[in-house]
């Protein structure tokens, strides 16, 4: 239950340090069931909104769960609604469920988002409403964009797996190749950036493992490579990374560039990524075809690397 619970106090965390801003709205349903964003940042563009679910304070993880999703314009005084979908459940081997839209905007500025989500048992959904900032940059790469050139370790960087990853059992295969050459080497790829042993939101050793699995699959038509959030020794690294963010909320200030690069890897600074995990499909010519923030299943990952290696849209 410890992990459970770190993964939505991060995510809360993230979501209110992201430029997407939560702002509940009375409650038309029922008060016991509470949506909190799962994403760090909403863009022009391509979006994967993630929602997690709260029952009395602690995460709920039953596919069951219905969740619906409107998105309203708030540009005017009498708000008119964009968009409505209904939220795909994707939690299989995550510590908590998440629901997942695939919604695209057209322009920045503030949109409404309605969620209605309704477990089974219950008379009617409990409704919330919030405001979401959709902003025309990105922290983290877009889709459609080029995908950053980076050094990622590899096995013939270090003698040993555990100093190129801090999960327990490390899968070799997931460190052939550097990810500056798989972008040159005309094949797609996923790269996945996650900490297994050091994640704020619980979900990174589990997408390490969605990712070995997947390369077993397709592992013969891309690459996949995971790289460390942090440096080796990856518990000092972290803990430096954590003691510089301290620092900088003690003195009430925005963190400096060096800060926030502070027991970073190579990669993960390059990428200027705001939280972790991020995993990034990246087409044959080095193009970002997709992101996905938080953990991730083979069930959502499975028919967009289908798509990918199809040369058809993702989403």
């Amino acid at each position: 239950m410890k992990s459970i619970l770190r993964l939505y106090v991060g995510l809360l965390v993230l979501a209110a340090l992201a430029a997407c801003t939560q702002t509940p709205q009375p409650n038309a349903g029922n008060s016991d069931v509470t949506p909190v964003f799962a994403f760090s940042e909403a863009v022009v563009g391509p979006n994967r909104l993630a929602i997690g679910l709260l029952q009395n304070g602690s995460p709920i993880n039953n596919p069951e769960a219905n969740v619906k999703v409107k998105i309203f314009d708030l540009s005017t005084n009498n708000p008119k609604p964009l968009a409505d979908a209904k939220a795909i459940y994707y939690g299989r081997g995550l510590p908590a469920g998440i629901w997942v839209v695939y919604m695209s905007f057209d322009q920045p500025g503030n949109v409404g988002v309605e969620v209605q989500a309704q477990l089974p048992g219950q008379p009617q959904p409990s409704v919330r409403r919030y405001n979401l900032e959709v902003v025309s940059t990105s922290a983290a790469p877009r889709v459609g964009q080029p995908a950053i050139s980076a050094k990622t370790l590899t096995v013939r960087d270090v003698p040993e797996l555990k100093q190129l990853t801090s999960g327990a059992d490390p899968d070799p295969a997931l460190y052939q190749i550097s990810l500056d050459d798989a972008l040159k080497g005309g094949k797609p790829t996923a790269v996945l950036f996650a900490t297994p042993n050091f994640c704020r939101t619980a979900t990174c050793g589990p997408s390490v493992t969605v990712l070995s699995q997947l390369q077993k699959k397709y592992g013969d038509r891309m690459q996949f490579i995971h790289t460390e959030v942090y440096r080796f020794p990856f518990g000092d690294s972290a803990k430096l990374q954590a003691e510089s963010m301290a620092k900088a909320q003690s003195e009430n200030r925005a963190p400096m560039p060096a800060e926030l690069r502070a027991g970073l890897s190579d990669a993960m600074a390059t990428w200027n990524l705001p939280s972790e995990p991020w995993l990034f499909l990246i087409d044959a010519k080095g193009i970002v075809v997709a992101r996905y923030e938080g953990g991730i299943t083979s069930e959502e990952l499975s028919p967009a690397i289908e798509n990918l290696l199809a040369g058809k849209p993702i989403q």
